[in-house]
């Protein structure tokens, strides 16, 4: 099992990018959106990135965040698509308990390095428990502020089929606030993207996956 570098979140602009000029928290943000656009899949992306950087140290910040140049676009597309997956896993995943040894569980689909960025979601949100999430072919488990990640065979993960409590809590105020007259597909889709809806318990629950 392979043990993992956290993504640190503190790391300093000036260590990244060199020394930019400009409002710290207009430096924040580019520095954020510098860390997220290199964990896009596209192995184009360094490139992009580079040219970002330098139209920020030669045009300010603002030039590339308010995306006036092609670069800039892509640059802020890459960035976005990450931020917007790690949005929708911390959104979507259900972590449920899987035994006495206070371990959450939780599957989910990336397109994006976005693994660890959800897990120390998870790791800080349920500080007391081991966090325990597949992505694909990969475990990442996280206890004591350490990932650790490891390739498995997919049949070898088995978890509870019977709902825990909070599940069945939570379809209980689902079926008491859900009007079958009112439901709306197309809305969903636009809400919820259909390729999360295996995740979405309460999608199971009604077989709107159906449609």
């Amino acid at each position: 099992m392979e043990q993992l570098q956290l993504f640190d979140k503190e790391i300093k602009p000036e260590f990244l990018l060199g020394t930019l000029p400009g409002d710290p928290k207009a430096v924040e943000m580019f520095r954020r959106e510098v860390a997220y656009a290199l964990l896009h899949r596209d192995p184009g992306k360094y490139a992009v990135i580079d040219q970002a950087i330098e139209q920020a140290k030669a045009k300010g910040i603002s030039y590339v965040l308010c995306k006036v140049s092609v670069e800039a676009k892509k640059f802020m597309r890459y960035a976005r698509a990450v931020g917007a997956e790690k949005y929708r896993a911390t959104a979507f995943i259900r972590l449920q308990p899987i035994d006495q040894h206070r371990v959450l569980y939780g599957e989910f689909a990336i397109e994006h390095q976005t693994a660890e960025l959800i897990m120390l979601h998870f790791m800080k949100r349920f500080p007391r428990y081991n966090i325990m999430i597949v992505f694909g072919e990969e475990v990442f488990i996280g206890r004591d502020k350490e990932i650790f990640r490891q390739k498995i065979g997919r049949k070898k993960i088995e978890v509870p089929q019977a709902l825990d409590d909070f599940e069945r809590l939570w379809l209980a105020f689902y079926r008491s606030q859900y009007i079958p007259e009112r439901r709306n597909i197309k809305y969903l889709k636009r809400m919820v993207p259909q390729k999360y809806w295996r995740w979405v318990t309460e999608l199971k629950e009604f077989d709107l996956s159906a449609n």
